[in-house]
């Protein structure tokens, strides 16, 4: 299983680090969707959000908003989402797989 991860939108706030320096347009929230693609092609994906705050980030380790890439904020995910959540996606994800090609049939008798 191949994982990859969509980043939908990014919501932030001015936000007051602990030694008291505003650090302009953090990112409170990362809205995504992370698919999982199997090795026959077939996908299943889950919709999500996390939480983030910069309120222990040093003004020096700040990364400002237009200097953000996608593989940062990858990063925040991966770093932020514990092992037992990140599992239950990935369960969640292989579950869609496994049910794709079943389908609703009557039934057989009237």
């Amino acid at each position: 299983m191949t994982y990859s991860w969509t980043i939908v939108n990014l919501e932030t706030i001015d936000q007051v680090n602990g030694d008291g320096v505003t650090l302009s347009n953090a990112v409170v929230k990362i809205q995504w969707v992370k698919t999982g693609t199997a090795d026959g092609g077939s996908k299943g994906s889950v919709v999500g959000f996390h939480k983030l705050t910069a309120a222990s980030v040093g003004e020096a380790d700040f990364v400002g908003f237009s200097d953000l890439t996608e593989a940062t904020v990858v990063g925040w995910l991966e770093a932020g989402i514990s092992t037992e959540l990140m599992n239950s996606y990935n369960t969640s994800i292989q579950d869609k797989i496994d049910r794709q090609g079943a389908g609703s049939r009557a039934i057989p008798w009237s």
